[in-house]
Order: C-alpha cells, then sequence, then structure tokens
C-alpha cells in the first residue's frame, strides 16, 4: 500500500487539510484500475465509514496477490465539514460534489476538485460513496444518470437491490458520476442513508458490493457471495407519498420493507394534544426505498418513496 498526498490545503488557523489516498497496486499491468471516492460532504458518515474500512480489508484480509488491477481508496475530501458536522464546505457552503471536473484557479472548492480528479481520472472504473440531499433513510443502492455513456450492465454487479436510473438534469453536469464518464470512465454512485450514527451492516453490505464488482471484473481475486438481481427504477416506477399536516412523524414501516396496498406506514401526531392526525397508508404493492428519518415534519413533506411492483 502506498499513502499518496493529493492535496494539502494550508490554514492560517489550524493544521493543514491534507486529503490522501490509499493506492494498492495490481500484480497484472492488464487488469482494470479502479478508483473510489468516500466522504464529499460532512454529513457522509457511511460513505466515510465504508471507505475506510475497505482500506483496512485491502491491507489486512486481502493478500498482495489477490490484488490484480490497481486499486485507489480516498476515503475523505471534505474533511473540515466533517469534522463539525456540516453537510456543505463551511466557508462558503458550497457541494463539493458540484464542483467536478474542477478549475484548478477557481474558488478553493473547484480547486479541490480539480486536484481529486486530476488524480482519479483515466482509471477504468469509478465508485463514489454519496449521500441523499434530503434527511431520508434509504436503502443503499446504485445511481446511473441517464447521461448516454451509462453503463447499466456493471451496475448490476453490484447486487443491490435496485439501480435508480435517473434522469439527467442539468446540474448533474458539474457532479463526479458525470464528469468521470465524459473522460471515459465506467463510472457508479452508490447511494447511502444519511445517518449520524454508523451502521455496520449496511457498511457491510456497500463494502460486500464493492468487492464482488471487483472480483467480478477480475481487479482483485477474492470470491464472494452473488446478493440480488438489481432491478432498474426510475421516476416513474416510484410512488411518493406527502405528508398533508405538520407535527411528530412515527413509522411503522423501514426501508426495505415490502408493503401492500392500504398497509399503514405511519402515522402524524398533533405535537401539543398527541392526537394521530393522520395515517399514511400504501398506495400500491411494492417495496419501501426511502422515508424520512427526522420526527418532526413539515406540511407537504416527502414521508415515503415506494418502489411499485409492476
Amino acid at each position: 500500500m502506498t499513502r499518496i498526498e493529493i492535496l494539502r490545503l494550508e490554514s492560517l488557523s489550524r493544521e493543514p487539510m491534507i486529503i490522501e489516498g490509499f493506492l494498492f497496486k495490481g500484480k497484472n499491468p492488464n487488469a482494470p484500475k479502479i478508483a473510489i471516492v468516500g466522504a464529499m460532504q460532512g454529513d457522509a458518515l457511511l460513505p466515510l465509514h465504508s471507505a475506510s474500512s475497505l482500506v483496512n480489508f485491502f491491507s489486512k484480509k486481502l493478500k498482495e496477490s489477490q490484488i490484480l488491477g490497481d486499486v485507489l481508496i480516498i476515503p475523505s475530501i471534505n474533511h473540515y465539514a466533517l469534522n463539525i458536522s456540516e453537510r456543505f464546505w463551511p466557508l462558503d457552503k458550497t457541494n463539493l460534489n458540484m464542483m467536478f471536473p474542477g478549475y484548478n484557479l477557481g474558488e478553493t472548492t473547484q480547486r479541490i476538485a480539480g486536484k481529486i480528479f486530476e488524480a482519479i481520472k483515466g482509471y477504468d472504473y469509478g465508485i463514489s460513496l454519496e449521500t441523499r440531499s434530503d434527511q431520508a433513510n434509504c436503502i443503499p443502492h446504485v445511481r446511473l444518470l441517464q447521461s448516454g455513456w451509462e453503463d447499466i450492465h456493471g451496475a448490476r454487479k453490484f447486487g443491490f437491490r435496485i439501480i435508480h436510473h435517473k434522469e439527467l438534469e442539468s446540474i448533474d453536469t458539474v457532479t463526479l458520476q458525470y464528469n468521470w464518464q465524459l473522460w471515459e470512465t465506467k463510472a457508479y454512485s452508490i447511494i447511502c442513508p444519511t445517518k449520524a450514527s454508523i451502521d455496520r451492516a449496511q457498511s457491510d453490505q456497500i463494502v460486500q458490493a464493492m468487492l464482488r464488482f471487483m472480483n467480478h471484473y477480475k481487479i482483485i481475486n477474492y470470491s464472494i457471495f452473488n446478493e440480488y438481481e438489481s432491478t432498474i427504477m426510475d421516476k416513474s416506477n416510484i410512488k411518493i407519498i406527502k405528508s398533508p399536516k405538520s407535527g411528530i412523524f412515527t413509522t411503522r414501516k423501514n426501508s426495505g420493507d415490502y408493503v401492500y396496498k392500504g398497509d399503514i406506514l405511519g402515522e402524524i401526531i398533533d405535537a401539543l394534544t398527541g392526537e394521530v392526525t393522520y395515517k399514511a397508508k400504501a398506495p400500491c404493492d411494492g417495496m419501501i426505498t426511502c422515508l424520512l428519518s427526522h420526527s418532526l415534519i413539515v406540511e407537504n413533506a416527502i414521508m415515503y418513496r415506494i418502489a411499485k411492483i409492476r
């Protein structure tokens, strides 16, 4: 393993911010190469844990002879935000995943993105570990942009339950996944739940999915059990349930649960009287892919997303 300093950002008031990558050189120069980027936001705790766990696995569990292609892992690129539990870059509130491919003469976050992209450009495969932008507890899944360069066949090799085939929006053109694809890297985003604590079972699932992918493409030689045959979903397959009232939100179901039309999913309670003012019912058969992770809810907020059974 080689520990690489990708960027050093000096500070007047604290220690410099050093972004590091961990490079595991493969023994086969013809094997594919992969780069993995962990926490890009300050609330991306599960991406951070999953990426660092993968570093530990390569260091302690895999033999050098089992690493066939080069593997670069960058666990975190936004230490300042992580240190104070803010989602965005603390100094100007910009989202680092909206700064790619970066610009070395631009704003601080553009320069950070530029250095990161310079280090990971040219890899055959790329994985970014991301969280949702809203307060939601989702099942881990692959998100692929409908860019024209997306690789659905490869996305299935992770073995997650679903692949979100997301319609491309103009804002997506500054994300890491899109720019990786633009520079001919087969790129995938693994979307992780946004939580204030680490769920080890979910972290293990994410790490195992990445190992499964790398084993399939002969980047490593490490057999691992198959998981799901992923179902491809787009917005036409997702049913959204919104709250007609504000109050205290309690749920009877969790992400990953299968539900049937008419099932009671959760309730909204009047914050002052304790009276149940609304019961959310499943509008269709399907699986809960995402639900609100906050106990206070406002009117018209999204309570649940359900992947409909076709």
